[in-house]
C-alpha cells in the first residue's frame, strides 16, 4: 500500500485553515490542522508530517519564523507559505531561507497542489 503523506496546514483563520484541508483532501491527502505554530509544535502530528502549509502573519509567530524554528532543530519540513499580505522582499527572503513556495491569498487549487507535489517529490 502506499504511503499517505500528512499535510499539516497552520493558520490563525479557521475558513482558510479548513478550506486548504477540504481542497487537499479532495486529492487524496491525509490533514491535520493548527490554529497557531505553538500548537503545531506541541503536537505529535509534528513529527509526522510530511508537508507544511502555513500562513505568514500569525500571533505569536510568523510561519516564516515557524520554518526557521524547524530548520534551526534539524527539522526543516518542506514548507509552504501563504499569505494575504504578498511582499516581493519578504518572498525572497522566504525563498532563500529554503521555503519552497510562497503564495498569495486565495491560491488556486492547481497552484497549492503543484507546490504541495513538488514539496513531497523531495
Amino acid at each position: 500500500m502506499p504511503k499517505q503523506f500528512l499535510i499539516s496546514i497552520v493558520d490563525d483563520d479557521d475558513f482558510v485553515r479548513e478550506a486548504i484541508a477540504r481542497q487537499l483532501k479532495a486529492y487524496g491527502y491525509l490533514t491535520q490542522t493548527f490554529e497557531s505554530a505553538a500548537s503545531l509544535l506541541g503536537s505529535d502530528a509534528r513529527a509526522q508530517t510530511d508537508c507544511l502549509v502555513v500562513d505568514m502573519q500569525m500571533p505569536g509567530m510568523t510561519g516564516l519564523e515557524l520554518y526557521a524554528r524547524l530548520a534551526a532543530a534539524g527539522d526543516p519540513i518542506p514548507t509552504i507559505l501563504i499569505t494575504a499580505h504578498p511582499d516581493e522582499n519578504l518572498r525572497a527572503r522566504a525563498l532563500r531561507a529554503g521555503v519552497l513556495c510562497y503564495l498569495a491569498k486565495p491560491c488556486s487549487g492547481e497552484e497549492l497542489l503543484e507546490c504541495v507535489r513538488s514539496a513531497l517529490e523531495r
